[in-house]
């Protein structure tokens, strides 16, 4: 007796989730690094001379200024803020399967997010891993 399999269906129970789990991962890791990196970008500088002390930089370069300071902070959140876009923008691709390599890159990209909040790189790390092995549900 032969046993007749009609044509097979998508089994729904089958169905991975790591995609969609490594998105939420991105956008929460891209998040966090958003919200760290925003006040970064608003300090001012009489904040930064009460946790800074300039003379130590003087000694090794007299012309830096407290201004030098200021800019060199506000260029780290500027490149911090857009590599957490980048972050994000994996996130979505991952959720919405399409485009793996981009989506794997961006979730890479997220790795050097992780500065202020370590948790960032460790999420972002955690996704890379989850887009890497699901690489067949991606369009």
């Amino acid at each position: 007796m032969e046993y007749y399999e009609p044509e097979s269906q998508p089994n729904p129970y089958s169905y991975r989730s790591f995609p969609l789990i490594a998105g939420i991962l991105l956008i929460i890791a891209g998040a966090f690094s958003i919200i760290i990196w925003i006040p970064i970008l608003a300090v001012d500088t009489t904040m930064i001379e009460q946790v800074v002390d300039i003379t130590q930089f003087q000694q090794i370069d007299p012309s830096i200024t407290i201004e030098n300071v200021k800019e060199f902070f506000n260029i780290c959140a500027t490149v911090g803020i857009i590599i957490s876009i980048f972050t994000i923008l994996g996130g979505i691709l991952s959720i919405k399967r399409k485009q793996w390599g981009i989506a794997l890159s961006l979730s890479i990209i997220g790795l050097y997010g992780f500065f202020p909040l370590i948790i960032g790189g460790i999420l972002s790390f955690i996704a890379l891993i989850l887009i890497a092995l699901s690489r067949k549900e991606f369009q």
